[in-house]
């Protein structure tokens, strides 16, 4: 009994140690360790990251607002509503305003150091204060031009499903295409399917305001007229050739550009080995005269 009295007391000291000491001794392995800096670290970047965005919108609200006429906060929305962004106006003219100081500051410094590299440093001002806006207008750009070389595939899809019978929801042929479509064709596609909840017609109307392209515009107008009950499979057609030829022409300026690409590519090439045999030839003929010196 004593025996068994004595074990019963060991396992109990041990199991005490294991539940309340060991956690608070035992190792921590490498990868744990590294992940648990990794989490902090993007948790403090992440709360450091809300208050400034806090910041920059309250200051935006209070004081920046009378710096931006209507037009350009009209400009600005479009293009942030374009771009779906989750920023004001406000913030956009904020950007502008803080590139710009920083710009000076550094213009400054360097015009203390050299005044002509100050004065060439000036450009930086205006590269500043454009930034932001230009920036947006490149995505809104970018966006377009993926969904206009994408356009013609899925108005393909749309003309032969509708040539073959008018029963057709208009839902069901871009899930059907959604799968074969860019990134930039594919979350616009999205947004119209939430708009079709409120209608086709007005899913049509978003898309041609969002994207005002010439294409889809006619595109639109097209679906538009054969939702009020109108037969304009004709106008479909035609639309159907101008939009296969401008993927021709799509095309074929792609294959262009690559060929330029490719020429000045062999160019450089070609340049950097006579330049090499240039050296080459010159270091030979050095050695050969001091050798006859």
């Amino acid at each position: 009994m004593i025996m068994i009295a004595k074990l019963g007391a060991l396992l109990s000291i041990i199991y005490l140690v294991k539940v309340f000491l060991y956690p608070v001794i035992r190792p921590i392995n490498k990868k744990q360790k590294k992940r648990t800096r990794r989490y902090l670290k993007e948790r403090k970047n992440a709360a450091f990251h809300r208050k400034w965005t806090q910041w920059k919108v309250n200051f935006a609200r209070k004081y920046v607002k009378y710096y931006l006429s209507s037009a350009e906060r009209l400009r600005f929305q479009k293009m942030i509503d374009r771009l779906d962004l989750s920023i004001t106006p406000e913030e956009v003219r904020l950007n502008q305003l803080l590139y710009t100081a920083v710009t000076i500051f550094i213009t400054l410094f360097m015009f203390s150091a050299n005044r002509l590299l100050g004065c060439v440093s000036g450009i930086l001002i205006i590269i500043g204060w454009l930034y932001p806006v230009t920036t947006m207008e490149e995505k809104i750009e970018k966006r377009n031009k993926g969904i206009a070389l994408d356009f013609p595939s899925f108005y393909s899809m749309v003309y032969y499903q509708y040539a073959k019978s008018v029963n057709i929801y208009f839902s069901d042929v871009i899930k059907d295409y959604l799968p074969n479509a860019n990134a930039d064709m594919m979350e616009e596609l999205g947004v119209m399917l939430d708009n079709i909840d409120y209608g086709e017609e007005y899913a049509l109307k978003q898309f041609k305001k969002r994207v005002p392209l010439h294409y889809i515009i006619r595109f639109c107008d097209i679906m538009e007229t054969r939702l009020k009950g109108y037969d304009n499979v004709s106008q479909m057609a035609y639309l159907k050739n101008e939009v296969d030829q401008f993927r021709i022409n799509a095309l074929e300026d792609d294959l262009k550009r690559r060929e330029r690409s490719n020429a000045r590519v062999q160019f450089v090439l070609i340049a950097v080995l006579v330049v090499y045999i240039a050296i080459y030839y010159l270091f030979t003929l050095m050695e050969s005269l001091r050798m006859f010196q």
